[in-house]
């Protein structure tokens, strides 16, 4: 009794055995169909993710492939899988996987880019995002912070969303750059105009 009672004295006062913890095996980017695309608006402009019907084999794993196609008509397509613990991309220059977002999270939780040029931390397990479409709650938020400046045209930090069911559902910028999930669509025509 007493070897409780000082273990759990213990853990109020050094914190240990409380840290917030959530599950995000429902909060994967992998998720959609491939039938379905997500519209999302940006403050100077939108895109559009898709995934592609086929998988791709690269090396010895099978990666899902999602299209963003942005309103000035570039595409980038990022190649995505997962496993029990974790949410891969694999960086086609590199060769090289980055966690996307752990399957397990907990606040204070760290990670790095495959070149170790961002740094990724998990802030908050509950977090509520409102944005003129939805007030996402319950949100997974991710900091990005960029270390070495692989990547000039980006901004420094980002906030990333993450919602259950969803997946990404925006991001505010450290140049307060923010987009945000507008609307779902089933079955889009190609060519298909919407507004949000």
């Amino acid at each position: 009794m007493k070897s409780t009672a000082l273990l759990f004295l213990f853990s109020l006062l050094t914190g240990a055995g409380f840290a917030q913890t959530k599950n995000t095996s429902n909060y994967s980017p992998l998720r959609d169909p491939y039938n379905t695309a997500k519209f999302f608006a940006t403050e100077n402009g939108a895109f559009v993710d898709y995934f592609l019907p086929n998988t791709f084999k690269i090396g010895t794993f099978e990666y899902d492939a999602r299209v963003r196609s942005y309103y000035s008509g570039q595409k980038d397509t990022a190649y995505l899988r997962e496993d029990a613990l974790n949410y891969y991309s694999m960086d086609l220059q590199l060769n090289k996987e980055t966690i996307l977002l752990p399957k397990q999270v907990t606040v204070g939780q760290k990670w790095f880019e495959a070149d170790s040029s961002w740094s990724y931390e998990i802030l908050d397990i509950n977090k509520t995002y409102k944005t003129p479409a939805k007030t996402y709650k319950n949100l997974v938020e991710v900091l990005c912070t960029q270390l070495t400046g692989r990547d000039k045209n980006k901004s420094q930090v980002y906030h990333l969303f993450y919602a259950e069911k969803l997946g990404f559902v925006g991001s505010v910028s450290s140049r307060n750059y923010k987009c945000y999930l507008a609307k779902t669509k089933k079955n889009p025509k190609i060519g298909e105009v919407f507004s949000f």
